[in-house]
């Protein structure tokens, strides 16, 4: 048995089991008209299990989310292609990955009322992603270690359920019922629009009450939501694009890859814009750290697809860890070869622009512009939080650390 990998609806390559008692599977293209990884270029040959697991692994959940779906479905958590023939219609990027007997089923959507939505929030962590067994209609995949819920939402902001392979357009995120991380859906919320607000391309992001709990919806960015249904838009992770496996995510001391200076080398090979793109890269490591994100990881970061080449994604699932001691402290990647926040100086900017192939008076000037931004528009959020109703006292955290942290980006 083998599974079709496809694009736009179109048989792009196959998945395959190497036998059918094993859990190791290999990749083929069959019609080869694009590549669907940097790490997986056109290629007559089969990719192996080592070569293609990277790519595909990296389309499911992660965790104790994958081992609860896993354990619904009656698959081990280590089944990666028993999980993609299950999950595959609807995936991170363009692909579609599942049975061809099951392209012939026609999407659709079951709507949502309030109180099914509520349901669904509620239900959560019993049914990751909103997966029950026995619905064999919703069927989908999204990466990660947190509770979340894949949904389409219309003009009217009314949610339901994607069936069938019908493209998800939003992600929603629920405050986590237990009190670990407090505020964290608010955190989230607010570090995305100051993002934004400081010129910085981000996912647009919303926070609603559901289940009686703020809520954060994310807008897919891999999807065009100018008509309906929504189109998919391919993108991969920059552990996708490096040939890493989710648990290379974060890099470590001496290696040379997951890092920004691997991000920048992709993007001055593939992108249409490199300088532009490269800018983004590093302007997004220096928000980063400004708001204290030590989180943002390999799988955080993500290259969209198009004819002319791949481009930096909008910024996701950014957020303060520092606002959370129990959380480690060290950077997900480098800045100028340091993991610890505490210990970075102008000189690691410095060489973090040398990472990006940008000038470092240039840069300087770029990184302190940034810091001036979002030292304005931080307190700023915060006052339009308190007036809104969505404010929570994490973002007096975030506020605290940008404060202790601006002077060190600003300083020459």
């Amino acid at each position: 048995m083998s599974l079709g990998v496809y694009w736009d609806r179109d048989e792009i390559g196959r998945l395959q089991r190497v036998d059918e008692r094993s859990r190791e599977y290999f990749f083929e293209y069959t019609h080869p008209v694009r590549a669907i990884s940097l790490s997986l270029p056109i290629s007559e040959e089969s990719f192996t299990p080592a070569q293609s697991r990277p790519f595909f692994d990296a389309l499911l959940p992660e965790g104790a989310v994958r081992e609860r779906i896993a354990s619904q479905l009656k698959l081990a958590a280590s089944d990666s292609y028993g999980l993609l023939s299950e999950l595959g219609r609807d995936c991170a990027g363009a692909l579609q990955i599942l049975e061809a007997a099951r392209m012939s089923q026609a999407p659709s959507v079951r709507w949502l009322d309030d109180r099914e939505l509520d349901a669904l929030i509620e239900e959560l962590p019993r049914h990751p992603l909103g997966i029950h067994a026995e619905d064999q209609h919703l069927r989908l995949s999204l990466a990660g270690v947190q509770n979340k819920a894949v949904l389409v939402r219309d003009d009217a902001g009314v949610f339901g359920k994607p069936l069938d392979g019908m493209p998800s357009s939003h992600i929603l995120k629920p405050e986590p019922p237990n009190r670990d991380y407090p505020g964290l859906a608010t955190n989230e919320c607010f570090c995305m629009r100051l993002a934004e607000r400081c010129g910085l391309p981000a996912a647009d992001v919303q926070l609603i009450e559901l289940a009686g709990r703020p809520c954060l919806v994310v807008q897919r960015f891999d999807r065009e939501l100018s008509s309906f249904p929504p189109q998919r838009v391919h993108q991969e992770d920059l552990c996708q694009a490096l040939g890493l496996t989710p648990d290379f995510k974060y890099q470590r001391d001496g290696w040379a890859l997951p890092s920004y200076a691997a991000l920048a080398e992709l993007l001055d090979e593939h992108s249409p814009s490199p300088g532009l793109d490269r800018l983004a890269g590093a302007q997004a490591a220096v928000f980063n750290f400004l708001i204290g994100n030590a989180d943002a990881h390999a799988k955080n970061i993500s290259l969209i697809h198009s004819v002319q080449g791949i481009h930096l994604a909008p910024l996701y699932d950014v957020g303060c860890t520092a606002a959370y001691p129990q959380l480690d402290t060290h950077l997900a990647l480098s800045i100028g070869g340091e993991l610890d926040p505490d210990s970075i100086t102008s000189t690691h900017f410095t060489d973090l622009a040398e990472n990006f192939s940008l000038s470092a008076t240039g840069f300087e000037r770029e990184r302190r512009d940034l810091s001036e931004r979002v030292a304005i528009q931080a307190p700023l959020l915060r006052d339009e939080a308190l007036e809104q109703g969505w404010h929570h006292p994490c973002i007096e955290r975030i506020l605290d650390v940008i404060a202790s942290r601006v002077p060190r980006v600003a300083g020459s």
